[in-house]
């Protein structure tokens, strides 16, 4: 069995430059619960990879996924690239308000 280092099944999280932009426009605790979260996904997948060294071997079969986050009254878009195992924030846009 192959044996890897914890810093190379570890995720990191990048924030595209469009994102620092946006991210400007959001008061310091909406970005700091941003940064929070991202880490937090990052720290999961890295957990995940550790418990099956396996799976980390096989190449999966859709490298990127774009899922997305609610914080306060912004909505988070990141990619999730399993291949450079990286978390990347590409977008932040502010929330519609929702009317019933």
């Amino acid at each position: 069995m192959r044996r890897f280092e914890a810093s190379t099944l570890a995720y990191t999280v990048d924030i595209s430059p469009p994102a620092w932009n946006q991210l400007a426009h959001l008061s310091l605790e909406s970005y700091r619960r941003i940064r929070e979260e991202l880490d937090a996904v990052a720290a999961s997948l890295t957990s995940e990879g550790r418990r099956n060294e396996a799976r980390a071997e096989q190449a999966p079969a859709h490298p990127t996924s774009t899922p997305s986050l609610m914080v306060d009254d912004a909505i988070a878009v990141y990619e999730v690239d399993h291949e450079r195992r990286r978390v990347v924030l590409l977008e932040v846009a502010q929330r519609l308000p929702w009317y019933p």
